[in-house]
């Protein structure tokens, strides 16, 4: 006997790839006009809107906690060179300390800067929307705790060779702790983040994934060999912040486009 395999006629699949070249053709007209928009964004004199205000938030915030690393580490070396925690030991007392309470500052603002995603999405899934900007505070908060404390690194470096390793040990240990807390609330909020731009309407169009720090923050590692003298410190060590800073900047100027402003003045 023979088995018949039922098949869809080709105009199914001829709508089926119609339809996904339209939704691609979409996606790129809508990132062709945030590109276009960003010469109006900052340049011209218009009243900030509310998501507009909270991005500017999140983008102080990242800039706040870039600074506090390059007070830390800064030095002009390259990728391969870079080594922050020999770096910070030949710091200046006063430079670690500011360094280090700079961390709890910017952390405040980049919380503010996180309310923008319940705002966008409190009215596709308000449940999910309030657990999206609880994780990423949260990793906020305990990412200001990271900062503050990694500049004991510095004062550690100033003891004698043979309280140094234990110390260390100790310090690492703490650290890799707070660490796994941020990991696993970036990791939540990245899964939140796709599913709700993917499934659920929203004022984030699809390609704003593309920005998603916690992604471009996993090219780290790759990017260290390729960092040229003297940009070491200032890009890898600056990576994860610069990531946010970035994002939060793309949201600033999509918020600014006129094609949405309207619907972002009917959020409550």
């Amino acid at each position: 006997m023979f088995s018949v395999t039922s098949q869809r006629p080709l105009w199914f699949s001829y709508l089926k790839i119609n339809h996904r070249a339209n939704r691609v053709h979409t996606e790129i007209a809508e990132l062709s006009s945030f590109l276009h928009s960003f010469k109006h964004s900052i340049l011209t004199k218009t009243v900030l809107n509310k998501l507009q205000i909270l991005s500017l938030s999140g983008i102080l915030g990242s800039l706040l906690m870039f600074t506090g690393d390059m007070l830390l580490y800064y030095e002009p070396v390259s990728g391969l060179d870079y080594d922050s925690v020999a770096r910070m030991s030949t710091m200046p007392v006063k430079r670690l300390v500011a360094g280090g309470l700079i961390g709890p500052i910017a952390a405040i603002f980049s919380i503010i800067g996180t309310y923008l995603f319940y705002m966008v999405f409190r009215s596709v899934n308000k449940a999910l929307a309030k657990i999206s900007f609880v994780s990423f505070a949260i990793l906020f908060i305990v990412a200001g705790s990271y900062h503050a404390v990694f500049a004991n690194f510095g004062f550690i470096g100033r003891l004698p060779e043979s309280l140094q390793i234990q110390q260390l040990l100790f310090l690492k240990t703490y650290l890799k702790s707070i660490y796994i807390l941020i990991f696993i609330c970036g990791t939540f909020w990245t899964f939140i983040f796709f599913y709700l731009v993917i499934f659920k309407k929203s004022l984030f169009p699809i390609w704003i994934l593309l920005f998603t720090p916690t992604l471009l923050i996993l090219f780290s590692k790759i990017l260290k060999n390729h960092i040229p003298y003297p940009l070491g410190a200032i890009v890898y060590g600056g990576w994860i912040n610069l990531c946010f800073m970035l994002f939060f900047l793309v949201c600033f100027i999509h918020f600014s486009r006129d094609k949405i402003k309207s619907e972002i003045n009917n959020l409550s």
